[in-house]
């Protein structure tokens, strides 16, 4: 009898452990959106429903207010979250959180329009940089820092049980984005606050200070280089993140900073460089820049 209880108890467990719901029914995601109107909204992703989908039990997550249509479906399976991608027509790894410092994965099917890329879509490789502890609401969470591919936005930190910490998925970096940065996340048992304002604040950007950024002054010098250049953002004062990114877009450099900084590239071999700045998550720039001997 001893025997047999044990074992229903360890199967129990393990049940239990493969079946961890990354997006149960009625989890919240709230993010920043500028909208029509020239007002920073809340954006909120919210799942809705279990469903059978293409083969696999799934949370329907669907933007509030939005029509179903603008549903995406999320199956989560040992700890790795799925998302069904309308491109590959089937489902594409989207979070590991199991990996560990060093380890890579691929998110396919992806919207992109790369050029002299053949296919509407793409996919974006992730790799982990290193792990740490967020506390938060009296729970310790574990982060994944990570680095991803030229061509697509995201975060640089993901969270347990919450995922990215600027946007749900990867999006294709060479269009504006309206949605940005992870304000709040929620379910029936957490509830997590990332910023300091309350998650349902709306902004008019027709009264703030921002300085629109199309009159931001970027500069990357001297182009071509050779033994450094020099970064300058102006006229705004704030926190600016400069990335630089081999031809084949892998990311081998990244620097926060507020006005300007200097990087010594003396040991960067001759070729094409390609470079982006980004303010709160979201690319307000990018270039290219040559390296000569």
């Amino acid at each position: 009898m001893k025997y047999l209880l044990l074992s229903l108890l360890l199967a129990t467990t393990n049940l239990q452990a493969q079946n961890t719901d990354f997006a149960p029914v009625w989890a919240r995601w709230t993010y920043s959106e500028q909208n029509f109107a020239l007002k920073i909204v809340p954006y909120v992703l919210e799942s809705v429903e279990k469903v059978n989908y293409e083969g696999k039990w799934c949370s329907r997550l669907k933007p509030v207010g939005l029509s179903d249509v603008f549903s995406f479906y999320i199956s989560t399976e040992n700890d790795t979250v799925y998302y069904y991608s309308n491109y590959t027509n089937q489902f594409e790894m989207l979070y590991d959180f199991t990996a560990e410092v060093g380890d890579k994965w691929v998110i396919g099917g992806l919207p992109a329009t790369i050029p002299d890329h053949p296919l509407p879509y793409a996919s974006d490789t992730i790799t982990v940089d290193s792990i740490s502890s967020l506390y938060l609401g009296g729970d310790t969470l574990k982060v994944w820092h990570i680095s991803n591919s030229f061509w697509f936005d995201w975060g640089d930190r993901i969270i347990e049980k919450v995922g990215n910490n600027q946007l749900f998925e990867p999006q294709f970096g060479l269009v504006e984005k309206y949605i940005w940065g992870l304000r709040c996340f929620e379910n029936s048992e957490e509830s997590y606050q990332f910023v300091s304002y309350p998650c349902d604040s709306i902004w008019s950007t027709i009264n703030t200070t921002q300085v629109p950024l199309e009159t931001l002054n970027i500069q990357v010098s001297p182009n071509p280089f050779q033994e450094k250049i020099q970064i300058t953002v102006q006229p705004l004062e704030d926190t600016h993140r400069f990335l630089l990114y081999n031809q084949l877009g892998v990311l081998i450099f990244h620097n926060d900073f507020e006005t300007s900084f200097e990087l010594e590239t003396s040991t960067l071999p001759q070729g094409i460089y390609y470079w982006t700045v980004e303010r709160e998550g979201r690319h307000i720039h990018r270039g290219a820049c040559l390296k000569m001997e």
